[in-house]
């Protein structure tokens, strides 16, 4: 056995008993050095940088592991060869494999595609002290053998497809400070062995499908700090014990079916709470004033719950709070000051999320908002029922990305000053008593994505200045009274895919050539306006096109016969205008629509037979021919609608009797109609 040039001195000539002192020393050194391995994270075994000094107990302990991790190896495998490819036998020490921690230097291996188990022999990793697997995708349960490493102080295996429950021998593990087992498929309850783990700091078990009630005693854990139990099937109450870890700075329970009441001194049992997340459950109650004078917290979060009651005082007290978050619960306000809550937010300086949306408030927006912390990216106040006009100031929310003011009574004209909300993405203001022109200043908004302004009392025509929006991917300005002509500068959005929705206005003139640019559109909606002139041929380019409606305009001329090349069209809604000829040959090549309206048109010849829509699913056959017919259209509230007289058109006579179908008009209909055609 040789000693490294290193520890000999002249003046310290080692003797033997002080050598296998020495050696003994640096031997348990490595023994009690922790292993660590994270497969996201993958570390392994820490040891002492003495391994030059031959020990026959070292050599025969990482031996040991060296064959756990090369078990874990074929366990597991990697859509990238290069993840494990130093990890092999003739590879003396797996401290030179990638991924393999010694001391403290670590070398993390993020997100490497691993799939397989967690194997047996982790059990045989006596000294391992860190496993963190997450961001992976391991299947199978977690191993019983895990528990037989006792020094394990962290296991994170979060964000893979584990499955199977969690297992109560985790009891055992009285070293382990952090257990995220979380964005997994794991099932089951959740064992009260956990509460053992008394020095445990972080328990995440969040999205799972874990079910039953929350352990009783988990206030035996009194150093956990992080406590998410969030997107389970957890029922029942929160134990009160809960409230007694004191330690606590986030405390999530969000999605799940948990009721009963939010004790009223929650945050004075809880003084070092920082976040606290109730939503998506049935809480009953009022908001816990006691959460207002913890002047550290961050987020409180208790939408979508039966809260009732007010917005208790003390919102000043929070300058740290980033997100406020209250929405669809049962909270009222009343008066003209009923929303004056909103006044002492502007204290929280870092506020960049608040919600208030679907409750009972009632009130006027104070002209304070505009001094919000310019940090805002998000403010939710719809469904209320807020009423007055949107005050200028709220354009001094700077970084406001989304402003949901929709389903309140809103009146007066849109303020000019919205359009200096540059990094405005999202703008909802539909089903309010907003008057007036649409102000030109909106198009100034060129980080627009979402943008709905239906349901108002809109007037005049659309600013042409809506052509800046580059990334807009859906507009709805329906049932409102705009009265002049489409603007051929918004059918040039290259973004524009989900929805154009005109509809139910007044609108004038024809639809421009330049409807061909809207390439993506999936929905576009020009029905009940006053619309003349030919279809555009062109309207065929429109290729990403699921549903066209066009009902109830003047549109003249021929169905255009370039329709029958937007081949996922499955919808088409033509009804009531002035169209004339036959019904095109193209459509039988439609093979996704399902629902056709041609009823109320001028329309004339042969309705296609049966043989021509052999192309046609069968399914969808006998309904399309009846509704080329009759006009049928499926309603949701009804199974088949008939909406015309087929008199309406001049189709042959042979074509259409013999068939029998609902009819469950709620127009006028002709009694000779339907004792000619028959009611089933």
């Amino acid at each position: 056995m040789k000693v490294r040039p290193s520890m000999r001195s002249d003046r310290n000539v080692i003797n033997r008993s002080s050598f296998v002192k020495k050696l003994s020393s640096l031997v348990g050194r490595w023994r009690a050095s922790s292993t660590k391995i994270v497969c996201e994270n993958l570390l392994f075994l820490e040891l002492e940088p003495w391994r030059e000094i031959a020990c026959e107990k070292a050599s025969l302990s990482i031996n040991t592991d060296k064959e756990a991790l090369l078990s874990f190896k074929y366990h597991l495998s990697s859509e990238s060869s290069e993840t494990l490819s130093s990890w092999y036998v003739n590879n003396s020490s797996p401290c030179n494999w990638t991924g393999v921690l010694c001391n403290e230097s670590r070398d993390r291996l993020q997100d490497n595609q691993l799939t397989g188990t967690i194997p047996d022999q982790v059990g045989d990793l006596s000294r391992l002290s860190v496993l963190n697997m997450s961001s992976n995708h391991i299947t199978g349960a977690i191993p019983l053998n895990i528990t037989m490493c006792l020094e394990l102080e962290i296991l994170d295996l979060k964000e893979n497809k584990i499955s199977g429950t969690i297992p109560a021998e985790l009891g055992r593990l009285r070293n382990l400070e952090i257990l995220k087992l979380g964005s997994n498929q794991l099932v089951g309850d959740i064992p009260p062995s956990i509460s053992n783990l008394s020095s445990l700091d972080t328990l995440s078990l969040g999205t799972n499908n874990l079910g039953g009630r929350i352990p009783d005693d988990l206030d035996r854990l009194q150093n956990l700090k992080v406590l998410d139990l969030t997107i389970n099937q957890l029922e029942g109450t929160v134990p009160s014990s809960i409230y007694n870890i004191t330690s606590l700075v986030n405390l999530a329970v969000a999605s799940n079916n948990l009721w009963g009441e939010i004790p009223s001194d929650v945050g004075d049992r809880l003084p070092n709470l920082l976040i606290f997340n109730f939503c998506i459950n049935k809480f009953t109650g009022g908001i816990p004033g006691s959460l207002h004078n913890l002047t550290n917290i961050t987020v409180i979060r208790m939408a979508h719950n039966l809260l009732e009651g007010s917005v208790p005082p003390g919102l000043g007290n929070l300058p740290q709070l980033r997100m406020y978050n209250i929405g669809y619960n049962r909270i009222k306000s009343s008066g003209d000051q009923g929303l004056d809550f909103i006044t002492s937010l502007t204290n929280s300086t870092h506020l960049n999320f608040l919600a208030i949306d679907g409750n009972f408030l009632e009130g006027v927006i104070p002209e304070s908002i505009g001094n919000l912390s310019t940090s805002l990216t998000s403010l939710h106040m719809g469904q209320n029922k807020i009423y007055g006009s949107i005050p200028p100031s709220i354009s001094h929310l700077s970084s406001l990305a989304l402003l949901n003011l929709s389903h309140n009574l809103i009146s007066g004209e849109l303020p000019p000053e919205i359009g200096e909300l540059g990094e405005m993405q999202e703008l909802y203001l539909a089903s309010n008593n907003i008057s007036g022109r649409i102000p030109s200043s909106l198009g100034n908004l060129r980080q627009l994505s979402q943008l709905d302004l239906s349901s108002n009392r809109l007037v005049g025509g659309i600013p042409t200045t809506f052509s800046n929006f580059q990334r807009l991917l859906s507009m709805d300005l329906s049932n409102n009274r705009l009265n002049e002509s489409i603007p051929k500068e918004i059918l040039g959005l290259p973004d524009l895919s989900t929805l154009l929705n005109l509809s139910k206005n007044s609108l004038t003139g024809p639809l421009p050539q330049e409807v061909e640019a809207l390439e993506s559109v999936v929905t576009i909606d020009l029905s009940h306006n006053h619309l003349s002139g030919r279809i555009p041929e062109s309207i065929s380019k429109c290729k990403s096109l699921e549903e066209l409606f066009m009902a109830n305009n003047s549109f003249s001329g021929s169905i255009p016969d370039t329709l029958g090349e937007v081949r996922g069209l499955e919808i088409l809604d033509l009804s009531t205008n002035q169209l004339t000829g036959s019904i095109p040959s193209s459509l039988q090549e439609l093979q996704a629509l399902h629902l056709l309206n041609l009823s109320f048109n001028n329309l004339e010849g042969v309705v296609p037979s049966e043989e021509s829509l052999k192309s046609l699913p069968c399914s969808y056959r006998r309904k399309l021919k009846a509704l080329l017919e009759f006009g049928l259209y499926e309603r949701p509230w009804k199974k088949i609608c008939c909406l015309s007289y087929y008199t309406y058109n001049r189709f042959s006579d042979s074509n259409m009797l013999g068939n029998r179908f609902v009819y469950l008009s709620k127009e006028k209909q002709s009694k000779e109609i339907a004792d000619r055609v028959g009611v089933i």
